[in-house]
Order: structure tokens, then C-alpha cells, then sequence
């Protein structure tokens, strides 16, 4: 980390100083650069690199004092392994937390997992936007589409912004993590069900083991928790709403839970796809996709892409593929070659069944499901 020390933006005479360092080094190179001429305090004035972005929040105190130095070692630690999204990331976050002092930018600079960037979002009308097409997914801000011309994205967007905590750069939008994506990190069970019985009410974390199952059968006072009140849901991930609303048991939800415990973060991604595609009408319909979910496939790519990767299956070389490029609509292909395999787009990704046709087959021309 470099910081340049000078008495204004336009001095003739800078210090470029290096950290880590020792405190009397950085004294003499500040000192001398304040005697320069006629005496005047000075200041730093900038950075190289990563360095530019915690400049103005260094104060002069800190590079006379020991503690102040060692804060900025410990700050060149951090700053110098930044990459350019990691910076972007830093320069968001302090204005998120209205940083004003070197330990306000160290405590940043040392959580920045805590915060995140969305670099095509710079306005509230963007953010309102990314927050209403990305509803099927979050299940936050579902209208449906003949009410979209006549939202307000930009009133949306503000006040989620407020929300949020977050703030526009010109780099994009930066936020805190949302607290649940900490927790579940952290091993925050993903599944949890209240129950309630005659005796008294217990909330049960998903997947539960058999000395737990058996724990809160005697809590609610019950011989056979089936006959225990499913009163509350609560579910941590974003294809939640597909779920059916009713025919929930703790049997068939914790076998959900122990399926989904399991599971890779792109194999969440296309239970999501199958949930949307399959619409299953009970937790054991949801359980049996769980259990079955090799038997899918996420189709990544294009239509164009789509259509190679069938004609390399069908023993095609590179070269023959690269001879038809340009005189092939592969897009064409791409289309019907999807539509044989039953490759169905979802909010969540295009996905396609192995195995056999969907359970769920789309409505012909001129039928509509009921």
C-alpha cells in the first residue's frame, strides 16, 4: 500500500510512503514535507491502486503515533490482496457504513464478506426493476405481468434501498448480506416447522433425528406427532413458494429437509427448475423430486450452443461443425432439438428430464390448465 502525503492537491512536494512500515519513518517523510517551504500541515492526498479508496478517511494524527502506523500496516495487509471487485466492493461498503476514521475503514476492509455488489444496478428505477424480475426466484415482489407497465420502479427501488442499508456508486449497487444468508451459512437449518397440540406449542428444525423427532412428541404430549397442528413454515430458500400450502407432514417434510440437506448448491438451483415444471400438490410429490434428482439435468447456454453439443453427440467433429458454421441455423436446431429432449425454462433455468417425460406434460395449443 502506497499513500501520498502532501499539503494540497496541487504541492510540488509529495511523500510517497510505503506500508508496512516503522512510525519514524513515516514521521521524518511527513515532517519533511511539512517544512518544505513554509510551514503547513499536511495531509494524505491519495493512493496507488487499492489504496486510492481508503485515502481521505487517514488522518493526520495517525501517521505521528505508533498505534496509528501499526493500524495502517494492518491496513496494507488487507488492501494489497484486493482485487478490482474486491475494491469496488471496499469504496461501496464505507460509504454504507458513513465511515470517518482509519478504525471505521480497517473494521470494512476486514468484513468485506459482509457485503455485496451488483454492478449493473446504479439507479432506484434499476433496483426496483432487478427486484420485480427477479420475484419468481425470491418470492418478494410478485406482480403479475399486466401490472408491470404500471409500477413504480423507481418509489419501489428507493425505499428497498432504505431497506436494504445499501447505497449507489459508480461501480453499482452495494449492500449489507441479508442477515438469513449469514445465518445459513452458518448452519442455520433451512426447515422448520411449528407445531402445535393440545399441551402446548414446539418449533422443529428440519431435518430432525429420531431422539429429536421423539423429544418433541413428549413436549407436545403426543404418542404420533402426525396428529400434532403444522401451525407454521418457514423455509430458507427461494423456490419456497412452490411448495404446496396444505398437505404438509412432519414425516414427509423432514424427509424434504434431510434430501435437500444434501444437496449441491447447483442441485438446489434445479430442484427450484423441477418444483416450477412438476408443480407438486403434497411434500411427499416434493420428496420423491428430491430423492430423484439425478434424474434431471440444468441446461446451460444457448439454443446455438444447444444444437453443437447434440451434433457432437451424434459423432460430429470439430471440423465438420466449424465447416456448417455459418451456413447452418443453429438456433433452429438449437430450438427443436430442446423441444424433443422436453427441455422446459424456468425462473430458476432451463432444465431437462432424463429418464423419461415429465410427470407434468405442457397443455397443448388451445387447452389451458386448470
Amino acid at each position: 500500500m502506497v499513500l501520498h502525503v502532501a499539503k494540497g492537491s496541487f504541492s510540488d512536494d509529495v511523500a510517497h510512503i510505503s506500508f508496512p512500515t516503522e512510525v519514524d519513518k513515516v514521521r521524518n517523510e511527513v515532517i519533511a514535507v511539512e517544512e518544505f517551504g513554509s510551514w503547513a500541515p499536511a495531509y494524505v492526498i491519495g493512493g496507488d491502486g487499492a489504496a486510492k479508496v481508503p485515502a481521505s478517511y487517514i488522518e493526520r494524527d495517525a501517521l505521528f503515533s505508533e498505534a496509528g502506523v501499526q493500524k495502517l500496516n494492518q491496513l496494507a495487509g488487507l488492501v494489497d490482496t484486493m482485487d478490482l471487485e474486491a475494491q469496488k466492493v471496499f469504496a461501496g461498503a464505507l460509504m454504507v457504513e458513513h465511515a470517518k476514521c482509519l478504525d471505521d475503514v480497517l473494521r470494512v476492509a476486514g468484513s468485506l464478506d459482509s457485503y455485496e455488489l451488483f454492478p449493473d444496478i446504479k439507479t432506484d428505477e434499476e433496483l426496483g426493476r432487478f427486484l420485480v424480475d427477479t420475484g419468481p426466484i425470491t418470492g418478494k415482489f410478485v406482480f403479475a405481468e399486466e401490472a408491470k407497465p404500471y409500477l413504480d420502479y423507481a418509489k419501489i427501488g428507493a425505499e428497498q434501498r432504505k431497506q436494504l442499508g445499501g447505497t449507489h456508486t459508480e461501480q453499482g449497487f452495494v449492500k449489507r448480506r441479508e442477515v438469513v444468508q449469514t445465518q445459513k451459512e452458518a448452519g442455520r437449518p433451512a426447515f422448520a416447522l411449528t407445531l402445535v397440540s393440545p399441551t402446548g406449542t414446539c418449533c422443529l428444525d428440519l431435518p430432525a433425528s429420531d431422539d429429536t423427532l421423539e423429544q418433541t412428541k413428549k413436549a407436545l404430549g403426543l404418542d404420533d406427532l402426525g396428529s400434532a397442528a403444522i401451525q407454521g413454515v418457514e423455509i430458507d430458500y427461494p423456490w419456497a413458494h412452490l411448495l404446496p400450502t396444505d398437505s404438509i407432514t412432519v414425516e414427509d417434510a423432514n424427509t424434504l429437509a434431510e434430501c435437500v440437506q444434501a444437496m449441491s448448491k447447483r442441485e438446489l438451483k434445479m430442484l427450484g427448475a423441477v418444483l416450477e415444471v412438476e408443480e407438486p400438490r403434497s411434500y411427499y410429490d416434493a420428496g420423491c423430486i428430491a430423492m430423484d434428482i439425478d434424474d434431471y439435468e440444468l441446461v446451460d447456454g444457448s439454443e446455438h450452443e444447444y444444437a453443437w453439443n447434440a451434433l457432437r453427440a451424434a459423432g460430429a467433429s470439430e471440423d465438420a461443425l466449424e465447416m456448417l458454421n455459418g451456413y447452418t441455423d443453429f438456433d433452429a436446431l438449437g430450438r427443436d432439438e430442446m423441444e424433443a429432449d422436453g427441455v422446459r425454462k424456468t425462473a430458476f433455468g432451463s432444465v431437462k428430464r432424463l429418464s423419461a417425460p415429465w410427470l407434468r406434460q405442457e397443455p397443448e395449443m388451445g387447452q389451458t390448465m386448470c
